[in-house]
C-alpha cells in the first residue's frame, strides 16, 4: 500500500469517526477530509468531480424541492389531522396507523421530511389526547426508516446504489417494497404489544366531544400550492417508473426524474410569495455532504483501497450464503453508529469490483445492503437522519430521552424487522429471484 492510499484510509477513517460522535456539525468534518486529501495531493483539484455522483446530488435537489413545497402548503398536517379525525380520536387506531403512514408516506418522501412534520403534529396531539408521545414517536422513526428501505426515492442509500448501477423505482419496488411492508407490520404489532394496557387504560378516558371542533381543511395554507405539489411527486414517481422502460431508447437518468417536475412548478409558480425563497429552505447543507462524501469515499477507489479488500474477500464472496449474511448483518450493525451514506458509497464501489468474480449475480447483494442500511440505523439516535431528526425535536422540548431508553423501546421491533429481511434476503438468494 502506497502513501497516498495510507493517507486516504487515515482520512477516510477519522472523518467516519468524527461524524459518528457528531461533537462538529457532519457538513464541515467532510470538508475537512477533502481539504486534507487536496493538501496531501491524493486528489488533484480537478480529479474531484469524477467522483462525485451528479446524478444522485440532482436527484436529491429535486425531491427536496417538490417535497418542499408538499410541505409549505400544510397539506402535510391536513393529512394527518384528517386521519385522526376519521378514527375518531381513538389512541390505539392513532398508535397504529401513525407509524404506517410514516412507513408509507416514507417511501415516497425522504424520510427527514416526513419526521419533520409529523414528530411536531404527534406530540402535541398526544398531549392533548394524554397519550405517551416518546414510544408513539419512536415507532413513527422505526416505521419510517423501514419504509424508505422500500423504494429507490425512500432513503439516500438507496438513490447513491441505484444509480451506481443504474437500478430504477421498479428495481426496487419489486425486490425491497413487500420485504419493506411485512418488515413494518411485524415491527408495529410488537410496538402496539408492548404499549397495549396503557393504550387502553387512555381510550376509555377521552372526551371526544372536545375534539369535535377542529377542522383539518383549515391545515391547508394553500391549496394549488398543495395541488402543484402533490401533482409534482406523482411526475417524480411516474417517471421513475417510465425510466425503466425507456432507457434503452432515451437515457432518462434518475436526476432528471425529480428535477423536471419542480423546475417545471417552480416556472409556473415561482412568483407566488412563499416560493420566491425556497431554495434556501431546502436542505442544502446535506447536499453540500454527500458531494464531499463522495470524494472522500473516492479516494479509496481512486488509491485502490476497495479494490485490493474485493481480492482479499475474493474466495470467501464465492459463497453466495456466507457474503449475504456478511453484507447485511454488517451493514445492520455498523448503521446504528456511522452514516448510513458514506457506508452505501462504500459498499457500492465494493460490490462493483466483486461483481467480476462472483458466480452468482450481485444484484443480491445491492438488496442486502440496502435493506441492512436503511432499516440497521434505526437502533440508535444517532443511526439515520430521520432519528436524528426526531431525537432533536423532543430534546427542543426539555425532553430527554437518552440512548438507554432509545434501544430499550425500538430494539425487539427493529430485531425482528430486520430478522425478517434476513429471511427473505436468503429466501431470495435460494429461489434465484434477484
Amino acid at each position: 500500500m502506497d502513501i497516498k492510499a495510507i493517507i486516504s484510509l487515515m482520512i477516510f477513517i477519522c472523518t467516519y469517526f468524527l461524524i459518528a460522535i457528531e461533537k462538529t456539525p457532519k457538513v464541515y468534518v467532510s470538508f475537512a477530509g477533502v481539504l486534507l486529501l487536496l493538501l496531501f495531493n491524493v486528489y488533484d483539484f480537478n480529479e474531484i468531480p469524477k467522483y462525485i455522483d451528479w446524478d444522485t446530488i440532482t436527484f436529491l435537489f429535486g425531491i427536496f424541492l417538490v417535497v418542499k413545497i408538499i410541505e409549505i402548503s400544510g397539506f402535510f398536517n391536513y393529512l394527518s389531522l384528517k386521519i385522526i379525525k376519521k378514527f375518531n380520536y381513538d389512541p390505539i387506531k392513532i398508535f397504529i396507523f401513525f407509524p404506517l403512514l410514516s412507513w408509507f408516506l416514507s417511501g415516497f418522501v425522504d424520510s427527514i421530511t416526513v419526521l419533520t412534520f409529523i414528530t411536531p403534529l404527534t406530540y402535541t396531539l398526544c398531549r392533548i389526547l394524554k397519550i405517551n408521545f416518546i414510544p408513539l414517536i419512536i415507532a413513527e422513526v422505526c416505521l419510517a426508516n423501514i419504509g424508505g428501505a422500500g423504494t429507490l426515492m425512500g432513503d439516500p442509500p438507496n438513490v447513491i446504489l441505484g444509480s451506481m448501477f443504474g437500478f430504477g423505482f421498479t428495481h426496487f419496488f419489486i425486490h425491497n417494497y413487500i420485504i419493506s411492508l411485512i418488515s413494518g407490520v411485524f415491527a408495529i404489532s410488537i410496538f402496539y404489544k408492548m404499549n397495549k394496557r396503557e393504550l387502553i387504560e387512555i381510550r376509555g378516558k377521552i372526551n371526544k366531544k372536545f375534539f369535535e371542533e377542529i377542522v383539518p381543511e383549515e391545515a391547508i395554507e394553500d391549496k394549488e400550492l398543495a395541488r402543484y405539489g402533490i401533482l409534482g411527486i406523482i411526475g417524480v414517481v411516474l417517471l421513475l417508473i417510465l425510466r425503466d422502460f425507456i432507457k434503452k431508447i432515451y437515457p432518462l437518468n434518475i436526476g432528471i426524474c425529480s428535477i423536471f417536475p419542480a423546475i417545471v412548478i417552480l416556472f409556473l409558480k415561482g412568483s407566488h410569495e412563499k416560493l420566491k425563497g425556497i431554495v434556501k429552505e431546502i436542505d442544502i447543507e446535506t447536499l453540500l455532504f454527500f458531494i464531499s462524501l463522495f470524494a472522500i469515499v473516492g479516494s479509496l477507489e481512486k488509491t485502490e483501497i476497495i479494490k485490493n479488500f474485493a481480492f482479499y474477500l475474493k474466495d470467501f464472496s464465492q459463497n453466495g450464503f456466507k457474503m449475504n449474511t456478511l453484507l447485511f448483518w454488517f451493514s445492520v450493525s455498523t448503521s446504528a453508529f456511522i452514516d448510513n451514506v458514506p457506508e452505501a458509497m462504500s459498499i457500492g464501489y465494493l460490490i462493483k469490483h466483486i461483481s467480476n468474480f462472483i458466480p452468482y449475480r450481485f444484484t443480491i447483494l445491492i438488496w442486502a445492503s440496502s435493506l441492512g442500511l436503511d432499516i440497521g440505523g434505526n437502533f440508535t439516535p444517532i443511526g439515520a437522519s430521520a432519528n436524528v431528526v426526531a431525537y432533536g425535536f423532543l430534546e427542543s422540548q426539555g425532553i430527554k430521552i437518552g440512548w438507554r431508553r432509545w434501544i430499550k423501546l425500538i430494539f425487539l421491533p427493529n430485531l425482528i424487522a430486520v430478522t425478517i429481511s434476513y429471511l427473505f434476503i436468503i429466501l431470495k438468494f435460494l429461489m434465484g429471484f434477484y
